[in-house]
């Protein structure tokens, strides 16, 4: 039954109660999330989930990576959004778990796989960021990704924080989102971070479970963990020092978070190369 709704009327479709949880933004982001499954260099801004609110001005890929940047009018932010893997199963199974220290503080280190993937991009994102920021006269960022695309997202994002400081970080909102870095990361993300920051999380997704935590991994802190009809949705109780919660995502690892199938699903709408376009 998919026609492009509003993202008020999504909401009321799906049940959603207001609370903390900005789930008007969340959904906005998760258009902006699979729309970058959609796009191509001659694709024009007319996909299921391409919202009117926002403006396309730039689709760059590089290496197979994909990322599309533009105008989000309702929080008055420039989106930044990156494509997941195009073969999501593939992907999974190619995860490494080495880390390398790109950083001024060698005691911060992120995987060497989601660091590569995203360095391919990142010059002509902040390029792009710049001509945006006098386009629109706003220096505020919206920044979004799913499954790889999400850690190319959080990746950016503490750049934002720590390196290109002239931007200010008002969302990152992440879908299916794999660990991106070690505990000092996470630290130092929640320690420069001013901004809403949200790591969207769909029951038995084996994506949040990789790379593991004993291999020295950490999640970001405010995970929004849905049950798997996407009816329900719990605020979960973790922070850069109590670690992950054990009762949202963590729950079902470390035997049953095996889903690719929730992976390719959040909150009602079909991720991926092959999802709702």
């Amino acid at each position: 039954m998919f026609a492009l709704l509003t993202i008020m009327s999504i909401g009321n479709i799906l049940g959603y109660t207001t609370n903390s949880f900005e789930q008007n933004i969340a959904i906005s982001a998760l258009h902006l999330s699979q729309s970058a499954y959609c796009m191509t260099y001659n694709s024009n801004w007319d996909c299921i989930t391409c919202d009117s609110s926002n403006k396309l001005d730039f689709v760059l890929e590089e290496h197979s990576e994909l990322v599309i940047q533009g105008y989000n009018s309702d929080t008055n932010s420039l989106f930044v959004s990156f494509r997941g893997s195009v073969n999501i199963p593939n992907w999974i199974d190619n995860i490494q778990i080495s880390k390398i220290t790109p950083y001024t503080d060698k005691n911060i280190q992120v995987e060497k796989g989601f660091y590569k993937a995203y360095n391919y991009l990142k010059p002509d994102i902040i390029h792009n960021l710049q001509i945006l920021t006098t386009k629109y006269n706003t220096n505020r960022l919206f920044i979004t990704g799913h499954s790889l695309g999400a850690s190319m997202a959080t990746l950016l994002a503490y750049d934002i924080l720590t390196i290109y400081t002239g931007f200010q970080l008002s969302y990152l909102i992440t879908f299916g989102s794999p660990r991106v870095g070690n505990p000092e990361f996470v630290s130092s993300f929640t320690k420069n971070n001013k901004g809403v920051s949200y790591r969207i999380t769909h029951y038995y997704d084996i994506v949040p479970h990789v790379p593991e935590e004993l291999f020295g991994y950490l999640h970001l802190s405010n995970e929004i963990w849905f049950n798997e009809d996407n009816t329900h949705y719990d605020e979960c109780n973790d922070s850069d020092s109590r670690g992950e919660d054990p009762t949202c995502s963590n729950s079902c690892s470390p035997i049953h978070c095996t889903s690719v199938s929730d992976h390719l699903h959040y909150m009602n709408i079909t991720m991926g190369s092959d999802g709702t376009c």
